[in-house]
């Protein structure tokens, strides 16, 4: 988008300590940056204020970019980036996007994560651009941060043209070719979640419903690599149900997880706006997702999911018994009319009238990056 608006883009990452992807995804999206012919700028920038030197060492080599490039606006995307870019941002006079994937403060987080709170608000003071990507971080933003501009925008865009071509067929090969690879029983009831395997993913509470559902017939995929490894393993087994638990590590075939599914759960504690939920709901899953901010923005009626309490395992019990036998259906015009705000399309044209106002105000540079 930005290249076909005029600009050369440059992106700054930590490609050397990549989180949950795997090396090969690292790579061919290096690769991918490469062949359109973007600059790429390898930074030590690390999650986390622990991390401390390295993230010392990223604000010298930010400043040092923005110094020789002389960047027309810079778009910044998580937390520790956005503190540095904005800061940077301000000390070197280029205006800065940010995109805030979830306020780590919300209405249902821990009281200690509303510490950031004054940080936010003060960096608001020198922030062009916000956007947010779910309506109660918009309602937060817009009535306490003194940001110039703030924009609503449904995520960063999923194809959900998808959503009208997901048909019974697809489900049974998808779920045949599951049951294959785990060698399932030919009758199994599938559920399935995708995401790290984190405290705040919160994968514990599905085992611990699994286990009060008590139907030996229901197996439960995880899709995602972390820590929590050990312990979900460990888990499963006190609970006696590790014969219905299998774990897939990371892996880009999440269209064929979903298409499998005959339910997928996202049981977060914490979310800015989940792709895994809206990817779920395009690959035709019912969804039951918890009653929190970045997850029930998109379960819009009873058709396409339900919440629960992300706590409370035994609701979570009673849900899968009420809809993990139920059969695949259509969603209806409605509900893929409103759904279609999450969709990529929507989003660019979006991200592309924030690029021109931005650009437009700040004609006298030249240059792109994202951060």
């Amino acid at each position: 988008m930005l290249q076909n608006m005029g600009y050369e883009v440059h992106v700054a990452a930590n490609f050397t300590h990549y989180g949950t992807l795997s090396g090969k995804s690292n790579q061919k999206f290096i690769d991918w940056l490469y062949k359109k012919q973007i600059v790429v700028h390898d930074i030590s920038l690390r999650r986390g204020f622990g991390n401390l030197l390295d993230n010392i060492n990223a604000l010298w080599d930010i400043n040092q970019l923005m110094k020789q490039e002389h960047f027309t606006f810079i778009h910044v995307h998580t937390p520790i980036a956005s503190v540095l870019g904005r800061i940077l941002g301000f000390k070197n006079k280029v205006p800065v996007i940010y995109t805030a994937h979830g306020f780590h403060f919300s209405k249902t987080s821990a009281k200690i994560n509303w510490l950031i709170f004054p940080i936010e608000w003060c960096l608001s003071f020198i922030t062009k651009q916000l956007i947010v990507i779910n309506k109660e971080d918009y309602a937060l933003a817009v009535r306490h941060l003194h940001t110039k501009y703030i924009d609503y925008q449904a995520g960063v865009g999923i194809n959900y043209k998808l959503l009208q071509e997901s048909t019974l067929t697809e489900h049974i090969k998808a779920k045949n070719d599951i049951i294959r690879k785990f060698h399932l029983p030919e009758n199994v009831r599938i559920i399935v979640s995708v995401g790290e395997l984190s405290a705040r993913k919160n994968h514990r509470i599905v085992l611990e419903a699994l286990q009060k559902l008590g139907r030996t017939d229901v197996h439960y995929i995880i899709a995602g690599k972390g820590r929590l490894l050990g312990y979900l393993q460990e888990l499963s087994i006190e609970l006696n149900i590790s014969d219905q638990i299998h774990f897939l590590n990371y892996t880009t075939a999440i269209r064929n997880i979903n298409l499998a599914a005959d339910v997928a759960v996202l049981p977060s504690l914490r979310e800015g706006l989940s792709r895994a939920g809206l990817e779920s709901i395009r690959d035709g899953a019912y969804l039951l997702g918890a009653d929190i901010r970045g997850i029930k923005d998109y379960i819009l009626n009873d058709e396409i999911g339900q919440t629960f309490n992300p706590r409370d395992s035994e609701v979570l019990a009673r849900l899968l018994s009420q809809t993990v036998d139920n059969t695949r259906v259509q969603l209806s015009q409605q509900s893929i009319n409103q759904l279609m705000i999450f969709d990529r399309k929507n989003i660019d044209q979006q991200m592309y009238a924030v690029y021109q106002k931005i650009g437009m105000e700040n004609a006298d540079r030249f240059r792109d990056t994202l951060g």
